[in-house]
């Protein structure tokens, strides 16, 4: 059995709560690259956010090339590296400071990516917003009754945005999906966006009509209970990885946006 150590390189490993892990290095600056690739996945794979602090920073060029050891990169028309920061003149909600509902990345792709992976540029003051809110939606299912979630089974939930920046289309997915390397009952939901800047609007099937409303509210009750959904306050140098398939993602709003800066590349 694997354990968790790396010859030449020294950390200490934290628990999160309410899940994820926190490994960060004993002496600042440490090279991320000496951690075995396999630690990283399973590190992710078993705790769905792993968070890697006080490691030396993976500059420019040096973070796609990092990244392509953990898999193939998703190439976007902008190459595989996505600036996460405030724009101005935006066409699209993620490039501002507003609050971004849960949702998956690669729902209107062609491939869904397994891993994201954060690099943390800058980031604001921890009581001005921006945090990460991330659930795990395989704790979802297990504390949700058995009666609701063989009405989840039925559900399933149509999506559609203008393309406007790399993403858009019209998809449908159902609500409940295997995980497809480790075989667990995930939820694959993404909750509309009612803003004037690149909408998205979802279509509920599966249910009466009549019944649409309860069923919203009560599956973002249970998205954003404390108890599953997980809230990472960002510090400069950060690093994250993420389980894509077994999460779902958000985005607080945050008031300083000169003052957060998150660089992106989604993994194969």
């Amino acid at each position: 059995m694997e354990t968790d150590t790396a010859p030449g390189i020294d950390f200490v490993v934290t628990q999160c709560l309410p899940f994820g892990v926190e490994v960060t290095a004993e002496r600042s600056g440490a090279d991320l690259r000496r951690l075995p690739v396999s630690l990283l996945k399973r590190w992710a794979s078993e705790h769905r956010v792993l968070v890697l602090r006080g490691f030396g920073r993976l500059q420019g060029s040096d973070l796609p090339r990092f990244c392509e050891r953990l898999g193939t990169l998703q190439v976007f028309e902008f190459g595989t590296v996505d600036e996460l920061r405030a724009k101005e003149n935006s066409r699209n909600f993620i490039f501002t400071t507003a609050a971004v509902p849960l949702h998956w990345d690669g729902m209107f792709l062609e491939a869904v990516p397994s891993f994201q992976f954060f690099s943390c540029e800058e980031a604001p003051p921890s009581d001005t917003g921006g945090q990460t809110l991330f659930c795990d939606t395989t704790r979802v299912l297990a504390r949700a009754p058995a009666a609701t979630r063989r009405a989840w089974e039925q559900v399933s939930v149509t999506y559609r945005t203008e393309k406007v920046v790399y993403y858009g289309g019209e998809v449908t997915f159902p609500l409940v999906a295997r995980h497809p390397s480790s075989g667990e009952i995930t939820l694959r939901f993404a909750e509309a966006v009612d803003t004037d800047l690149n909408p998205v609007w979802n279509e509920i099937h599966g249910l009466p009509s009549d019944q649409h409303a309860g069923f919203l509210h009560d599956l973002r009750e249970r998205l954003y209970d404390p108890a599953v959904c997980l809230a990472h306050t960002w510090k400069p140098g950060d690093v994250v990885v993420t389980d894509n398939h077994a999460l779902l993602h958000g985005r607080r709003a945050y008031t300083d946006p000169g003052r957060r800066h998150l660089r992106r590349v989604n993994i194969l």
